[in-house]
């Protein structure tokens, strides 16, 4: 195994260390580093008060629940009939030492322990509240963000994967890399899965071949808490909380079931539905099927440890010598099963691999995390970098700023406006940009403007007097940006109105 040899001194106190439990017999020289502990997330609110608020009356929209195989919950058998009972969700029971023994039963039909609820109203019976137990959301409770937010971030990964220098890679745990990083933010990954699920793409090719499914997993395990866990409980809540089991998805048809449960202070019954993990996403034939070894025998992708040659599925990390003061560290290469899951084998399909797969990613952070090179410029292997040979950027137009016209405009007056392109990279663009101005339906004017070898991270401003005279009581402005090797047209063109006055008073 190529190992690098290193000595740390007490400046790396800083660096999150964790217990490592596997051995892999190997020696190596000594380094000398320190402890802290991370903190955990938080558990968030109820899913209409934005987090941190009162639990809900229904103990199914925050409760770990007994499920079955597609994560629907299992209910109790009842009558849906007004006025009927049963038919209720039953939370799984955690019994501690405030927990009665008389509230834990047997589920029906499956004889798992449960907690008793009231088959009338479906309330957890009184005094049994300690029972349950609540989903740790952590950070992923910003699935609670707006429409807005979750475009916003979705867009800026867009951006960074088109104009990436490098051919877009996957780290260890499956997370994508560009030449401006990790592609790590919990927000962004979160916009990842929810896209994916909505439509099966994000609007660029994915890395590495990546399935669609593949892809959304990693999302959801990059966006969770490193030291916290991504089960079937929290997957489900969370569809729940985006709103996906509401409106299409690419695993439709859902599955749906009636539920009794108190609704502002009435006990009806609600139809609930579940995405269908077992539903073949587009392009592909099979339903997802999850096996951890064969998962990360493909990551990273490409492989690129040892650097003398390059195994599939080996990354390097810090490991613990011994219990020397200060202790001892080296740096070790081999199997990413190996060393996180002690060759644990797991394979499964349906909601149960999928959210494996998210918390197997979330488990390979969290190692890594705990376990980081340091110093990683001067002792980590360098990733490669594989170029694309092709030239592209992307140049736009901003919605907000890009293209000021007149607020108001006295019909017939001299004004001016400005235009202003910007080119995101990675290489020099050059273009056109077209303003067009309307009135009554009809273009009155237009006006062309010409850049050459634009600079990446650059922006170039036209500014262009104008008269028009029109009979309408306004003028439409469409500004529009055309490149050749432009990768993202979506943020090509920009629009504005002027108020027309027949005199006076001009205006911004």
């Amino acid at each position: 195994m190529n190992q690098k040899m290193f000595t740390l001194m007490a400046i790396l106190v800083g660096l999150l260390l964790g217990p490592l439990v596997i051995d892999l017999n190997t020696q190596g020289a000594s380094a000398f580093i320190g402890n802290v502990n991370a903190a955990p997330g938080g558990v968030p609110g109820p899913p209409d008060d934005g987090g941190g608020g009162e639990p809900p009356q229904d103990f199914g929209d925050l409760i770990i629940l007994h499920r079955d195989a597609d994560g629907v919950p299992i209910l109790t058998p009842g009558d849906p009939e007004p006025g009927g009972t049963g038919l209720c969700q039953q939370p799984i029971a955690f019994p501690s030492d405030s927990c009665p023994d008389e509230c834990v039963v047997d589920s029906i039909p499956t004889g798992t322990d449960v907690v008793d609820a009231d088959q009338t109203t479906c309330a957890v019976m009184a005094g049994c509240e300690a029972c349950t137990q609540e989903v740790d959301f952590g950070r992923v409770n910003e699935a609670r963000s707006p429409d807005e937010v979750f475009a916003a971030q979705l867009a800026d990964v867009v951006v960074n994967l088109a104009t990436s220098d490098c051919v877009v890679s996957l780290d260890p745990a499956g997370r994508m890399v560009t030449s401006a990083g990790t592609i790590d933010s919990p927000l962004q990954n979160l916009a990842i899965y929810r896209q994916l699920m909505l439509t099966g793409t994000i609007g660029v090719s994915l890395a590495q071949d990546a399935t669609i499914l593949e892809t959304a997993a990693r999302g959801l395990g990059v966006a969770s808490d490193k030291t916290g866990e991504v089960n079937v409980d929290q997957v489900a809540y969370l569809n729940q909380i985006m709103g996906l089991t509401a409106t299409t998805t690419i695993l439709d048809p859902k599955i749906c079931i009636d539920v009794r449960e108190e609704v502002q202070g009435t006990v009806q019954m609600v139809n609930k539905c579940f995405l269908d993990y077992k539903v073949p996403p587009p392009d592909t034939l099979v339903a997802y099927d999850y096996v951890r070894d064969t998962n990360f025998l493909g990551l990273p992708a490409p492989a690129y440890i040892p650097e003398s040659g390059p195994q599939d599925g080996w990354f390097e990390y810090l490991s613990w010598i011994d219990a020397t003061d200060p202790p001892l560290f080296e740096i070790l290469q081999g199997l990413i099963t190996t060393a996180v899951f002690a060759d644990e084998p797991f394979s499964d399909f349906n909601i149960g691999g999928f959210a494996q797969a998210s918390d197997d990613t979330r488990a390979v952070i969290n190692f890594m995390h705990d376990w980081p090179i340091p110093d990683a410029d001067v002792f980590a292997t360098l990733v490669p970098c594989d170029a694309l040979s092709d030239i592209t950027y992307d140049v736009s137009i901003s919605d907000v700023s890009g293209l000021q016209v007149p607020k108001n405009y006295v019909n017939g007056g001299e004004r001016e406006f400005t235009v202003t392109v910007a080119n995101a990279g990675p290489d020099s663009a050059s273009g056109i940009v077209t303003v067009t101005a309307s009135a009554n339906d009809a273009v009155v004017e237009e006006w062309v403007f010409t850049f050459d070898d634009l600079a990446a991270g650059a922006s170039e401003s036209f500014v262009q007097l104008f008269t028009i005279t029109t009979t309408s009581d306004t003028i439409d402005w469409t500004a529009v940006v055309e490149a050749e090797f432009d990768v993202i047209e979506d943020n090509n063109t920009a629009t504005g109105t002027s108020s027309v006055r027949a005199t006076g008073g001009g205006g911004h």
